[in-house]
């Protein structure tokens, strides 16, 4: 192994530590700063884009990098960058949050016809070209025709010797599943609760989609009446309105209709204060007892604003408790997050 093989694997070994070490920072903060053996590292994290290390030297008081020519930086003043694998990043976020792994249930599996090249064809493209078989055929047309020279074993494939590899279809099974975020709006959900609950969403989505790579994701709105919208607008959301949290659960029961239990593992998040307009609470309880045996799991998370929260959370807990795939956390600030986001994915 080269020396410059080394360095690099040394560094990745850091930035997996450094990861393990500030997992928590990645759930509060858009970006994270941070020094590592007097370097400054910026873990930038877009909605739903692979994390990149930066390594760079700092600059003054602030969180800047050096400039062109500064210890540290690449040819020409680059900054230099390494990329963890997504799915490495998750398994090392999930590792430090202990958060569950995802099983399928029931079935919720569709076949796909997989093609793999395990078969031997006497026609193909010359890339498929099998050398050992078609040197087979070549010796043993040459044993037979009385060729074959074992002083001189040279052998010259003819156009009946080729051999060429060729795809077998195979039935292979997907796990599929889809994801439902409703999200209340209402008027007494603060942007700052907005803001936890929509973390919260771009983990849950990363998390389930590291064990469903076939994930679709719906997206609702709901203060008094509820509405589907983009994944754009969802995170994009403001606050307004009255609620009827029964709305959010009937409108997904509609959309669910879509996605067969038998066919797809299907979770549904729900995000609120916990206000409800009076007589609405019986409504949205008889819509869980519905939708609960036929969902993988329904998280719901409750958030704290400034005049304390509704009491949804309680009359959840007291009338559906001990149902299988329930899952439910309080959420009072970014400390919070950790817990919550490991309690709403079932652990």
């Amino acid at each position: 192994m080269r020396p410059i093989e080394r360095d690099l694997l040394r560094f990745k070994e850091i930035v997996r530590g450094e990861v393990r070490k500030r997992v928590r920072e990645f759930l509060t903060r858009e970006e994270l700063f941070g020094q590592m053996e007097g370097r400054l590292v910026s873990i930038p994290l877009p909605q739903l884009e692979l994390p990149k290390i930066v390594y760079g030297e700092p600059w003054g008081e602030g969180l800047g990098l050096g400039g062109a020519g500064s210890e540290g930086l690449g040819p020409g003043g680059h900054v230099p960058v390494a990329e963890l694998e997504l799915e490495e990043f998750l398994d090392l976020v999930g590792e430090a949050l202990r958060l569950p792994r995802l099983r399928p249930k029931g079935e919720g599996e569709v076949t796909e016809e997989a093609f793999r090249h395990t078969t031997i064809a006497r026609k193909g493209p010359r890339g498929l070209r099998h050398v050992r078989r078609t040197l087979k055929e070549s010796l043993k047309r040459s044993l037979l025709t009385g060729e074959y020279r074992p002083e001189d074993p040279l052998l010259v494939p003819e156009r009946e010797d080729l051999r060429y590899k060729a795809p077998r279809s195979r039935p292979r099974p997907h796990a599929q599943a889809v994801v439902l975020f409703a999200l209340d709006v209402s008027g007494s959900m603060r942007e700052e609760e907005l803001r936890l609950v929509k973390t919260l969403s771009f983990w849950i989505t990363l998390w389930i989609r590291r064990h469903f790579p076939r994930l679709e994701r719906r997206y609702l709105l709901h203060d008094a009446e509820a509405w589907e919208v983009s994944e754009e607008e969802f995170f994009r959301a403001r606050e307004g309105g009255g609620t009827r949290l029964s709305s959010a659960l009937l409108l997904a029961e509609e959309i669910l209709k879509g996605y067969p239990e038998a066919f797809y593992n299907r979770y549904l998040y729900h995000f609120s204060d916990g206000e409800n307009w009076q007589g609405d609470t019986p409504l949205a309880l008889e819509a869980l007892r519905r939708l609960l045996p036929g969902l993988a799991l329904y998280g719901y998370a409750q958030v704290q604003g400034p005049y304390g929260q509704g009491r949804f959370l309680e009359e959840v807990q007291e009338e559906l408790g001990r149902q299988e795939g329930l899952a439910t956390a309080e959420v009072r600030g970014k400390e919070d997050l950790p817990l919550a986001l490991r309690r709403l994915l079932g652990g």
